[in-house]
């Protein structure tokens, strides 16, 4: 399994989820309320999370590698969802690649 996290600073987070969220739902299965949302793309799922001044992103590939170019992809969008104006940039942390517990120990 593979999470990439990753934080913009913007007190309009749920607006933006929301934007996004409405943007690909014709393309993808997604999900959303008035704080948070998840799309989910192929064997990646996007969830986002508003909080105060700062929108929470998990990239998670419970079976695999969540692509190099997908946060790039989904920074871009986050961003020309929040208007070019508002200069939102999301900042990644480094990929964390965990194993599955295997019960036999």
């Amino acid at each position: 399994m593979t999470r990439v996290t990753g934080e913009a600073a913007t007190a309009d987070a749920a607006r933006v989820i929301r934007r996004l969220c409405r943007h690909w739902a014709h393309k993808f299965p997604v999900k959303f309320d008035d704080n948070s949302g998840e799309i989910q793309i192929n064997d990646v799922r996007v969830a986002m999370q508003a909080s105060a001044e700062t929108l929470h992103v998990t990239l998670e590939n419970p079976t695999g590698e969540v692509p190099a170019r997908l946060p790039g992809v989904v920074a871009d969008h986050l961003a020309r969802m929040a208007g070019a104006e508002s200069g939102l940039q999301v900042h990644w942390q480094a990929p964390e690649a965990t194993s599955p517990i295997d019960p036999q120990g």
